[in-house]
């Protein structure tokens, strides 16, 4: 029973312990993940605007650079919180030990999961949040859509942070995140309609695509240029797999500190 038992303090901890060692090096692990999705921000958006011009996105013409702006906040909330839920976790609990450390405190299992995964949101949240502030600084997303987005940008964070802590529990070595990157993170980062509408690709592409979680996710953050149909399903398929991915993340985890 102390495994499953949940005091909120006890989860800040483990948080604020996290963040602790995140201040020591903030500028050298922040700066390339936190900058990456604003560099192509601003690739793409000066290079590729001249020629593609305006998009045709849910029945109206917008332009390209406010097209990929919420492509961009959900790439970098996807990469944020996926690597620190992956490759961090993966570290702190197979060679630092730091799993292991905690809960000899007085700390349950469950404690140190959720800690370790409000981390790895935090992360994404703030990616994502940031890359907004550039799109609200150039004008293309308001301030107030900013802030409306805000829970969604949390709940992205959420999920594919719990994605990473699964990958985490599963593999055995650090190499073998490479599985998970290019065989649903990269095909997420190109096929979710971040770049381009999905509706340009071949159709069962275009379907496997949308079933994807960051097109549920990045969609959403488009509301501004309007939502589609059945949006409130992709909200919905975006709490299912939370809930679905952390039981079995808590699961993979649990027998490796637990024998």
């Amino acid at each position: 029973m102390k495994s499953i038992s949940i005091n909120p303090w006890s989860v800040y901890s483990v948080w604020h312990r996290h963040a602790r060692v995140y201040q020591k090096t903030w500028l050298v692990n922040s700066l390339p993940p936190l900058s990456e999705p604003i560099i192509y921000l601003v690739a793409f958006g000066y290079g590729l605007t001249p020629l593609v011009g305006d998009v045709d996105y849910n029945g109206q013409t917008v332009s390209y650079l406010k097209f990929i702006a919420p492509g961009m906040m959900g790439i970098g909330l996807l990469f944020q919180s996926f690597f620190e839920g992956s490759f961090g976790s993966f570290i702190r609990l197979s060679y630092q030990k730091t799993w292991q450390a905690l809960l000899t405190a007085p700390l349950s299992f469950t404690e140190v999961f959720l800690g370790e995964w409000l981390w790895a949101a935090t992360k994404g949240t703030m990616a994502g949040t940031l890359t907004g502030l550039v799109a609200v600084i150039w004008g293309l997303y308001s301030g107030w859509d900013l802030l409306f987005s805000f829970p969604l940008i949390i709940l992205g964070s959420l999920l594919f942070s719990v994605m990473g802590l699964l990958t985490a529990g599963t593999v055995r070595t650090i190499d073998q995140i490479n599985v998970p990157i290019f065989l649903l993170i990269v095909p997420m980062f190109t096929l979710c309609g971040t770049y381009f509408p999905r509706d340009t690709l071949p159709s069962i592409l275009s379907s496997i695509s949308a079933i994807l979680p960051l097109a549920s996710v990045v969609d959403l953050l488009r509301w501004p240029l309007g939502l589609s149909s059945f949006w409130f399903l992709q909200l919905l398929w975006i709490i299912l797999l939370i809930a679905l991915v952390s039981v079995l993340a808590w699961r993979q985890i649990y027998p490796q500190l637990f024998r």
